[in-house]
């Protein structure tokens, strides 16, 4: 911890005299500029130790020759690798808190007592406060802030776990529930009101040596103490840092279109300019070439200043609320208010000026760059392939004929589809371990013979009242034959299922109409170790290492592992990146403007009038849109 001797003689009385006592809301506006510097430092910090132990991870994951998914994840964890790699991520969690978090409490205490607020001085004293968080009550908080909190939205929570979240298949299980839907909203309402009773946990660690047993207690203590004035702050400042963020990033937003908007409405769209071949033969760029280059350049370095702006007001703000809740502390906890100290009324000018002046050169070379090479940055021959999830999505019921015709009538690429097998060894499609939610029969395909199943009568999920049969594997067949790619979903499979299905596909002659697919990698390490003519694909969550090193055609990966480095990996492998299953807008658009090759979903309406709407937009607007993915990774 950072402290100040404590001198209570008359000299040291009337040097603190001379420090000039101003209000909060003074010192935070003049304080700004190095909480601006602050979080740009700590997080251009974070990146080298970051990197080193991400790698690492994939290092020894990827041991061996095998990759760690869960798909494979029961193998993972009566492996060596688990511990070492459980060690690590504890490690690499440390970093994030002791950068973003621990760093950032001791900087604004230093702000707020009058104090120089370096920077390695401050992760210094958080490296040292590590050691009080080697015990439960210490290992709880640290979890807690992983996972609970980016989960409920209230209190800390660092970058490497803020996009967490239920994936969305399980999310659909959960919401359809009524009973789990309760128990879920109810587990969310218990994490918020331990993060408000915890809200000063970290300051109390940190800055009065507590242990978080005790940290938690004085926490609690405090927020009850002073609750009406603390709650009043702390909504107060929420709502208008939620409202300047809000405004500003609508404002900046905006700011390209106003500027080359109009510009950006007369250039053609889709213009080619392959720069890389006029270089080679030597011939030169016509006038329009020229035009169309300058306002790429021009719409890049506005697009790119815009978010940089955009960064600044979210980074100040978030410092912003720190130094909020530091000074609550201190306030709260009987210590010395805000002193204002003289040093940062001296600033050096010069070297921020030219700070400024480096940044937009750097831009302008960004720009450059960007601008000249847009075609082979930006552009792409083949718009991404869309798989109907559950044979038509939502434009049928679900694994029936019926979405099969809808798949095919919209121009699917492929279908998905799940296999299970009868009691009697005949392969029906149904996605549930039972019939109980589309029939009301509760009980498993494995249970019953085909005939059984085929008297059963399927709940049309569309609305229209229409009857339905369970369909088999063979009549799947006999409709995408020539007509669609068929995704084969092995459920509850084994090497068994994936020799019948093999030799039933063949005896229909739809190899090439068909691929293997499956959450369970054995199976499809299996499949496309004895029959490599047939495409296979894995589908999973998460991963750690290289995920082109499974033995698949097909890497089928959930939103939050479709990031660049795993595509482009896989593209380097010369196999398909996939992604599943996405179903809403803000997905939709980061997916169908991105080098993934497929999307699985259930929305084919909406992804075609996404399509529609990316393929309608100017080079300023596809600007906007791939930086915006790229911020959003």
């Amino acid at each position: 911890m950072i402290k100040t001797k404590v001198d209570t003689s008359q000299t040291s009385q009337k040097k603190n005299d001379d420090i000039q006592k101003i209000p909060f809301y003074k010192l935070s506006l003049q304080a700004l500029p190095e909480i601006w510097i602050f979080q740009i430092i700590i997080y251009l910090i974070l990146t080298i130790p970051a990197l080193l132990l991400l790698g690492l991870i994939d290092w020894v994951a990827g041991i061996g020759g095998k990759i760690v998914t869960t798909a494979n994840i029961k193998s993972f964890l009566f492996s060596w690798k688990f511990p070492v790699i459980l060690v690590m991520i504890f490690l690499l969690v440390l970093v994030y808190m002791v950068i973003e978090l621990f760093s950032q409490i001791y900087f604004t205490e230093c702000l707020l007592k009058g104090q120089k607020a370096g920077i390695i001085k401050c992760i210094a004293a958080g490296i040292k406060s590590v050691k009080r968080f080697m015990n439960f009550g210490g290992i709880m908080t640290i979890l807690f802030i992983l996972i609970a909190a980016p989960l409920c939205g209230v209190g800390f929570f660092i970058s490497l776990s803020e996009s967490f979240y239920i994936p969305n298949f399980i999310m659909e299980v959960v919401l359809k529930n009524p009973l789990y839907k309760i128990g879920y909203f109810a587990l969310i309402v218990f994490f918020i009101l331990i993060a408000y009773r915890s809200i000063f946990i970290l300051h109390a660690v940190l800055l009065d040596n507590m242990t978080p047993n005790e940290g938690r207690k004085y926490s609690s203590r405090l927020v009850k103490e002073h609750r009406a004035a603390f709650l009043k702050r702390l909504l107060l400042n929420v709502l208008a840092v939620v409202a300047i963020i809000a405004l500003s990033g609508v404002f900046f937003e905006h700011l390209p279109g106003w500027l080359l908007g109009n510009l950006a409405e007369t250039m053609p769209k889709n213009y080619n300019i392959d720069i890389k071949t006029i270089m080679e033969s030597g011939a030169g760029l016509s006038d329009l070439d020229k035009k169309v280059i300058m306002y790429r350049i021009a719409s890049v370095f506005v697009v790119i200043l815009e978010k940089y702006l955009t960064a600044i007001v979210t980074l100040v703000c978030g410092g912003y609320l720190m130094l909020v809740l530091t000074q609550s502390y201190l306030e709260y906890s009987g210590k010395e208010g805000p002193l204002w100290p003289q040093r940062l009324k001296n600033g050096r000018y010069i070297g921020k000026v030219m700070l400024i002046i480096g940044v937009f050169i750097l831009f302008a070379l960004i720009s450059i760059g960007l601008g000249v090479f847009y075609n082979s940055i930006y552009g792409r021959d083949d718009p991404v392939k869309i798989v109907a999830h559950r044979a038509g999505g939502i434009m049928a019921s679900e694994n029936s004929l019926e979405g099969l015709y809808k798949s095919i009538e919209h121009g699917c690429y492929a279908a998905e589809i799940d296999v299970q097998r009868t009691k009697d060894g005949y392969y029906i499609i149904n996605h549930d371990n039972d019939f109980a939610r589309l029939t009301g029969v509760a009980k498993t395909p494995q249970e019953m013979t085909l005939a059984e199943i085929k008297e059963l009568t399927i709940q049309d999920t569309t609305g229209n009242g229409q009857e339905l049969s369970v369909p088999t594997f063979e009549e799947m067949l006999d409709v995408t034959k020539g007509k669609i790619k068929l995704f084969i979903e092995l459920k509850g499979g084994d090497h068994q299922m994936v020799d019948d299905l093999v030799r039933i596909i063949r005896e229909h002659d739809c190899v090439e109409d068909t691929a293997l697919v499956s959450l369970n990698y054995d199976e499809i390490d299996y499949a496309e170790t004895n029959y490599p003519e047939f495409e296979t694909g894995t589908l999973f969550f998460a991963s750690l290492g290289d995920v082109s090193k499974l033995n698949c055609d097909l890497i089928v990966m959930e939103e939050e592992s479709a990031i660049d480095i795993n595509i482009y990996s896989i593209h380097k492998a010369g196999k398909q990146a996939m992604v599943w299953t996405v179903n809403t807008e803000e997905g939709m658009y980061k997916f169908l403007d991105s080098t993934i090759d497929g999307v699985v979903t259930d929305e084919i309406p909406m992804a075609e009038n996404v399509q529609a709407v990316l393929d309608d937009r100017t080079d300023l607007e596809v600007i906007q849109d791939e930086l915006v993915i790229l911020i959003y990774e």
